[in-house]
């Protein structure tokens, strides 16, 4: 790659890489994902922007700072990007402060403007504080997120819950009052911040505008500048680091007409009801759903279970399988614990290794495309069938990206608190129509 005008998206997990690489994608970039322990660049491919997946939003802090400082030192400084966006959870989940301090002492960066918010998805960001469709982020479901869960709204408080007292003076906001006039005081408020050693600036929005405006502002600014933000606000800096050609970036690959297996780990009441839309809807034909029980998982019988979605993954089917109940009965949950001794912590995890273990011994045996729900149960998934790249080549739906891997493998991953409610069954639209 070399000094280069390539881009670079450093996100914490893999549904982040994948949608955020997708804005690049629609604006007609070529793209590509490397995830796991050992994050490469496949040369070869030729494309003009790099996302890795880190996987550092449930890790220790500590753990995270370290794995971005080897991303930083091994990838980002080696290759010589030209432009460098870091990708956070727009309902604010992860090690964001230490992350983005990391990057901007490993690559000398002067300071990072964060924008969380993703407008068309329901998230705006107002005085500081980050609502889900006018919700604080503490009254929504993210608040009982079972492995990251947000008890504060105002995002300059979870950043400097993150970091030393001392250094809590780093992080200021610009208020929406600024960012509606446009890039030019936005410029002047963010040079403003910086000379007056400001580090983590989170900027208030509530449109697209805002962001194309917040966007344009941090590359009009004097000062080397970090955006960090969600898939939104990456849509609209792509408009500037890359403006479209005019031609439309799409696959020429004919997508095969396969069985579609999804497996969802996620736990969000969004994604229960695009599984019970999907169920209802008469249009589909052909889905087997299969619904996790604690008993498959305590006595891993994930054989049995990979057994039956084989039986039932022919021709053109969907089989579902999902543990959108697993946590609905809390009491049997909570005697099911004891019994069996363990965390509910550890329960979650469990859960995604099994779902892991059946999508390998599934797609061992049978061609299927692979529709994953959930960052953690999307990277196990992957890693469990040797996945380590994934190249962009389509959009399935709104914010939700199509790759294939190196092996052939077609691949969608969705994070669980994204899309409508009808999105899931978009997805299995998507593969029904001719291509």
């Amino acid at each position: 790659m070399g000094n280069s005008n390539y881009i670079a998206i450093v996100a914490d997990d893999l549904t982040g890489a994948n949608d955020t690489s997708l804005q690049f994608y629609l604006n007609g970039c070529k793209t590509q994902v490397s995830f796991g322990e050992d994050i490469s660049i496949d040369e070869n491919l030729k494309t003009e922007v790099f996302a890795m997946s880190t996987e550092t939003r449930n890790i220790d802090a500590e753990l995270a700072g370290q794995k971005i400082q080897k991303a930083a030192d091994e990838i980002l400084n080696k290759y010589g990007f030209e432009h460098i966006y870091k990708k956070i959870d727009s309902v604010l989940r992860g090690n964001i402060a230490v992350e983005t301090l990391t990057l901007i002492e490993r690559l000398k960066i002067d300071a990072a403007v964060i924008c969380p918010a993703f407008p068309s998805e329901g998230r705006t960001t107002i005085g500081g504080f980050q609502l889900v469709k006018g919700i604080p982020l503490q009254r929504t479901e993210v608040s009982r997120d079972p492995a990251f869960p947000i008890t504060e709204s105002n995002i300059l408080n979870i950043l400097k819950n993150q970091i030393p007292p001392q250094n809590h003076d780093i992080v200021d906001l610009i208020s929406l009052d600024v960012v509606m006039k446009g890039a030019g005081p936005i410029v002047t408020k963010l040079n403003d911040l910086i000379s007056k050693g400001k580090k983590l600036i989170v900027c208030d929005a509530v449109s697209t505008t805002d962001l194309e405006q917040i966007a344009l502002a941090v590359t009009k600014s004097s000062y080397n500048i970090l955006p960090v933000g969600s898939a939104g606000a990456a849509q609209a800096i792509s408009k500037i680091w890359h403006p479209f050609s005019g031609e439309e970036n799409k696959t020429t690959a004919e997508i095969p007409k396969l069985p579609k297996l999804i497996i969802s780990g996620s736990a969000t009441d969004l994604t229960a009801c695009q599984i019970k839309r999907l169920k209802e809807n008469d249009n589909i034909e052909n889905t087997y759903f299969i619904d996790m029980k604690p008993q498959n998982i305590f006595l891993n019988d994930y054989e049995e279970i990979a057994g039956r979605i084989i039986n039932n993954l022919v021709k053109e089917n969907t089989v579902i399988l999902h543990s959108s109940s697993l946590t609905e009965n809390t009491e049997e949950l909570t005697s099911l614990l004891l019994e069996h001794e363990i965390t509910k912590d550890i329960f979650i995890s469990k859960i995604c290794d099994f779902l892991a273990a059946v999508t390998r011994t599934v797609i061992g045996q049978k061609e299927a495309i692979l529709i994953t729900i959930g960052g953690e149960t999307s990277y196990k998934c992957c890693h469990a069938i040797g996945t380590k790249n994934l190249q962009i080549i389509d959009t399935v739906a709104p914010a939700i990206p199509l790759g294939i891997d190196r092996k052939g493998q077609y691949i969608v991953t969705k994070s669980g608190n994204l899309g409508s409610q009808n999105t899931l069954v978009d997805i299995v639209r998507y593969f029904e129509q001719d291509k």
